[in-house]
């Protein structure tokens, strides 16, 4: 970044947080435009990028400087996407259990080390969740099945697969259904620490809900599910500072795509919305429908920086007093 002038402009805005002090990294997909952009690709700072969830890698560059190498929620690499991140928690205690749960098996700290630092970032990346939320919507997301020695793909079923088929229409109800965007709000300010025993009952069946959206998280297993819940909890009640939530969340803007089209009111704390999971549900794991504002489905604010507006003194531009020389 020692040219200074490719990543440092003031025109452009970091995608994720809104702000545009500091250096940005554009999304590396040639082919990429921005939310409600024209031409522009998405930029991100790259402590965003990371926290969201991201693709964020170091490349060799030219005479041995390192490059961020950046892509966005929409180009991703599917090892990235929200579901992926799931399975890799998974996978470490299947790999631990041969490919069973077994909680009553005894755990190295090694272990759990690993289990809670990968719940570390299932959890960082829900705390943003406030702002994917829509593109997820919108977009959907990359994940591909995750295939064993010998399975061959196009021979097997989409149950085999766990693979789950769903529309931009079908997203939004899901969305709306767990709470998704208020949820990664929650977290973000750590609101589950406000009243005592908020990070346990209601924290739970926040998680449960969000879990049991198949469209994001694939089709779990109850067992699946509580496991999940276990060692997100866990991470959440850690306060470890690689979340980012609390004291340790990045800055943020205060408009634009930060706040809701409809009531201008801010995404990325609660404010008047009830805290996700403090409603017990009436039937199943989701809380009695909720009537919040979102920006699911809504045209895009556009990020492209406005228009200079330059007078030409030649052709009678008006002075400070409105006269023309």
């Amino acid at each position: 970044m020692s040219d200074g002038i490719r990543h440092v402009s003031h025109q452009f805005r970091c995608t994720l947080c809104g702000l545009s002090k500091g250096a940005k990294v554009d999304c590396a997909e040639d082919k990429c435009i921005a939310p409600g952009g024209r031409r522009n690709k998405c930029k991100f700072h790259v402590t965003c990028a990371r926290q969201a969830g991201l693709e964020v890698q170091v490349t060799d560059a030219y005479r041995g400087r390192n490059e961020f190498l950046v892509k966005c929620f929409n180009h991703v690499d599917c090892t990235f996407v929200f579901r992926a991140r799931l399975e890799d928690l998974k996978e470490l205690e299947l790999d631990r259990n041969g490919k069973k749960f077994k909680s009553a098996l005894p755990m190295s700290w090694s272990h759990a080390s690993q289990l809670f630092n990968s719940a570390i970032n299932v959890m960082r990346t829900l705390g943003w969740a406030w702002r994917w939320a829509e593109w997820w919507v919108e977009e959907g997301d990359n994940w591909e099945p995750l295939l064993e020695d010998g399975e061959v793909e196009a021979e097997m079923t989409d149950e085999q697969l766990k693979r789950v088929h769903h529309t931009r229409d079908s997203r939004c109800d899901d969305a709306r259904k767990c709470r998704l965007a208020a949820f990664g709000a929650a977290l973000r300010n750590r609101d589950y620490d406000i009243q005592d025993g908020d990070d346990q009952e209601p924290l739970e069946r926040a998680l449960t809900a969000v879990l049991s959206i198949k469209s994001l998280c694939g089709p779990l297993k109850k067992k699946e599910i509580e496991f999940y819940v276990t060692w997100l909890g866990l991470a959440y009640r850690s306060k470890s500072p690689l979340l980012g939530f609390g004291k340790d969340k990045v800055q943020v803007a205060e408009d634009l795509f930060c706040v809701h089209q409809f009531d201008s009111s801010p995404k990325y704390i609660l404010g008047t919305r009830p805290l996700p999971g403090k409603v017990a549900p009436q039937k199943g794991v989701f809380e009695p429908k909720v009537v919040e504002t979102d920006d699911f489905m809504r045209d895009a604010i556009s990020l492209s920086p406005p228009k200079k507006k330059r007078r030409n003194l030649s052709e009678g531009a008006p002075d400070g007093d409105g006269n023309v020389e």
